[in-house]
């Protein structure tokens, strides 16, 4: 796998300098080459390693210059990430939330949600990816987890630059609310505010 990522730094020339390197393999990226290793290349050199699509699905995260590429440090990630799945039973699935099968959960099962938050603008809501039934789904699904017994955790925003997410705030109250001290200056570059302050985050957990 090393030696597949390698070759394509190789093979565009990628630096922290060569944006036209990085241009090229993005557009051959969003030409329709999107096996996983031109995802994760491209990743490595982009801004601040983030993700993004326009609305055309597009791959549109700028150039890192100066600052992305696939280093040594990246590269110990990717090796222990690697080993680290090759020693445990796990299983990946790209599938709807809905699709999850909780009668199958026990009560020492533990299920943690990272949910788009439906009151703050990200790459994966911007486009209306993320809307008021979804996430009445969603909590509708937590709270039969709880019925069944199964420890779960959501992290979301209450409330996020004047607006409130009213829908979460009620549903939350029959479970323990948790206030969280985070900030996200270095992910919301674009923000000219970097005061993260008039945003609530939150742990909502049911034990």
């Amino acid at each position: 796998m090393l030696n597949v990522i390698n070759k394509l730094v190789d093979k565009y020339q990628l630096t922290k300098t060569n944006k036209e390197g990085y241009l090229k393999i993005r557009q051959e990226y969003n030409n329709g080459n999107k096996s996983w290793d031109m995802f994760y290349t491209l990743i490595c050199y982009s801004f601040n390693n983030q993700i993004r699509f326009n609305s055309k699905g597009e791959y549109n995260m700028p150039f890192g210059k100066d600052r992305s590429s696939f280093n040594p440090t990246l590269e110990q990630k990717f090796i222990r990430f690697i080993d680290c799945l090759k020693n445990i039973n796990i299983k990946f699935i790209h599938s709807d939330f809905r699709k999850l099968k909780i009668n199958n959960l026990i009560t020492n099962d533990f299920v943690y949600i990272d949910p788009p938050y439906l009151i703050t603008c990200a790459s994966y809501n911007e486009n209306g990816g993320w809307k008021e039934k979804d996430e009445i789904d969603l909590l509708n699904l937590l709270d039969k987890l709880n019925h069944n017994s199964v420890k779960f955790a959501l992290s979301n925003v209450l409330e996020s630059k004047g607006k409130s997410n009213d829908l979460l705030k009620e549903w939350s109250k029959k479970y323990n609310i948790h206030r969280l001290n985070v900030k996200y200056g270095n992910a919301n570059y674009q923000r000219k505010e970097k005061d993260d302050s008039t945003t609530l985050e939150v742990l909502i957990t049911n034990y």
